[in-house]
């Protein structure tokens, strides 16, 4: 929210769980919903299904498609929070371009172990690192891009 500010927008959080939004952005009478992932080291874990579908085969995982009915235009702020101030980084996608990355690390993952999760063969966790993040370092253009689209 700091960070929004300082560039402009009013940001709020809400006092409720609100599924897939935790900020509201605004400037200017138009307003967008974020979703934040904020972490102090290593990667940023998720559920897979909520990006694909997966089958069962006994202990064997198998992706059938990506989960339909995903808002794909929802925007991501990833924050890697720094050790001081003013160090931290952020991240910005959408949904399905994140979507994309989650599938792919998930269906790579399987693939090097014959399709079947090695400790707890029903888990469907899967992460994303920050480096496959970088080409999103900064990517504040997308919502103000967002910001300013016509309605």
């Amino acid at each position: 929210m700091a960070e929004l500010g300082r560039r402009g927008l009013v940001a709020t959080a809400f006092a409720g769980n609100v599924p897939d939004i935790d900020l509201l952005a605004y400037r200017n009478g138009r307003t967008i919903a974020l979703q934040v992932k904020s972490v102090r080291t290593g990667s940023v874990s998720f559920d897979a299904k909520r990006f694909m579908t997966i089958e069962f085969e006994g202990d064997r995982q198998i992706i059938t498609e990506t989960a339909p009915g995903l808002d794909a235009s929802l925007i991501f702020v990833f924050v890697s929070i720094g050790q001081r101030s003013g160090e931290d980084g952020f991240f910005i996608l959408d949904q399905g371009t994140l979507q994309g990355i989650v599938c792919a690390n998930h269906a790579a993952w399987l693939a090097k172990h014959g399709g079947i999760r090695p400790k707890n063969p029903q888990s469907t966790h899967t992460a994303v690192s920050f480096a496959q993040l970088d080409k999103f370092r900064d990517n504040w253009s997308l919502i103000e891009t967002r910001l300013s689209e016509e309605r």
